[in-house]
């Protein structure tokens, strides 16, 4: 990898965030998903002189953080999960998962409850990882004050915001993913996304992980507009039908006849002339819900979401062009032009929802995956009941 490419890649101790090293990397590739871990892999020349004195004990998996950063900015961190070396090349593999992976793999071992008062949904959010994920308990399992954390202190948050009120239960014996818990929060009418950025903290000298909540869903406004040709290549464009659906149901609290239940349907689209399709289903589960009217809302939002297919292009940021992944990040919302020979082409706003670069000795490339900003507008529309006019 040359060394005017502008990349660095940071260890730093997972838990309390002590910097170790800069690893000397060949190649490196990593992706951010909105909502998701994502993931990272680094390649490093067994040979090269800045390894010589390093501590090979420090090489464990979730013992220590990468960050990956590119001029000033730190664009994506995560533990290591797995380390192999190709003794012949004289190279070693490093693969990472994003942070938001560890959240994942942490559980409501305690229990959780609203209570009968609804709560803010972001401080619901912030409550589970830090009680459950990410606060060290200050004392050992089994002994009085302990909290059901031991975790690694890895995440600052910004103020809570004021969005919507929710009611939610986790009891302990269902052991629910904390990570999971959040992703199912955020996925409802008037929801939130997330991502985590990152930042370095100069006087302490520690790379920060923010969390970010994104609030209301459907991207945050940037101004950027990719022309094909221009400052993109657009290489594809794919009308998806897989989430499509007429009939949505959805499982909440509880077990057999006793289980919160709630169903919607879709009738126009089934007999609409000029646009009508044959039934679809889809059924989730989200054993959190102790209200019907937030299973009825989740269960409106798939079907909204589900009214039409999908139109999502490929597309790959031009090298050393006007836009890069250090100007862009998961939840911006961004404008793509393109078209061909007679076909009419697509001129609309999309929400970046993964972000994947992969940098070699040959240069860099960037590729995005969007999804469309009419589906959240869809959801308003529905809100209004006017899904029907919806484009």
């Amino acid at each position: 990898m040359s060394e005017d490419n502008g990349y660095r890649v940071i260890l730093s101790e997972f838990k309390g965030s002590r910097l170790l090293a800069e690893l000397p990397v060949s190649g490196l590739s990593y992706r951010s998903i909105l909502n998701a871990p994502g993931s990272a892999s680094f390649t490093v020349p067994l040979g090269a002189e800045p390894l010589a004195g390093l501590d090979w004990s420090l090489i464990s998996p979730w013992r220590i953080i990468a960050h990956v950063q590119r001029g000033s900015r730190v664009l994506w961190g995560g533990p290591l999960l797995t380390w192999s070396v190709d003794l012949a090349a004289e190279e070693m593999t490093l693969e990472c998962v994003g942070l938001w992976e560890y959240y994942r793999r942490n559980i409501i071992n305690l229990g959780y409850s609203t209570g009968p008062v609804p709560r803010e949904q972001t401080t619901i959010a912030r409550e589970l990882i830090q009680q459950f994920a990410d606060n060290p308990s200050p004392v050992a399992p089994g002994q009085p004050g302990y909290w059901g954390s031991n975790g690694p202190g890895a995440l600052v948050f910004d103020p809570d915001l004021d969005t919507m009120k929710r009611e939610r239960t986790y009891p302990w014996y269902e052991w629910k993913s904390v990570g999971e818990a959040v992703e199912q929060l955020g996925a409802v009418i008037k929801g939130f996304d997330f991502r985590i950025d990152h930042d370095w903290d100069v006087d302490a000298r520690v790379i920060r992980n923010r969390m970010r909540w994104l609030y209301p869903a459907g991207g945050q406004e940037t101004g950027i507009v990719l022309e094909h040709g221009t400052n993109c290549t657009v290489t594809s464009v794919t009308s998806d039908g897989d989430r499509m659906c007429t009939e949505t149901g959805v499982n909440g609290a509880g077990e057999g006849w006793s289980q919160l239940k709630s169903w919607w349907y879709n009738g126009q689209l089934e007999t609409e002339e000029g646009r009508r399709i044959p039934r679809l289903s889809a059924v989730e589960t989200n054993n959190s819900v102790v209200r019907v009217d937030t299973l009825t809302a989740q269960a409106e939002r798939m079907t909204a979401v589900g009214a039409f297919p999908i139109v999502v292009p490929e597309v790959a940021l031009h090298p050393g062009g006007e836009y890069s992944a250090a100007e862009l990040r998961v939840g911006h919302k961004i404008r793509v032009r393109a078209r061909t020979a007679n076909w009419p082409g697509i001129d609309a706003e999309y929400v970046v929802q993964e972000i994947a670069t992969k940098v070699s000795s040959s240069g860099e490339e960037t590729t995005l995956s969007l999804v469309p900003v009419t589906i959240f507008e869809r959801v308003d529309d529905w809100l209004q009941g006017q899904l029907e006019v919806a484009a």
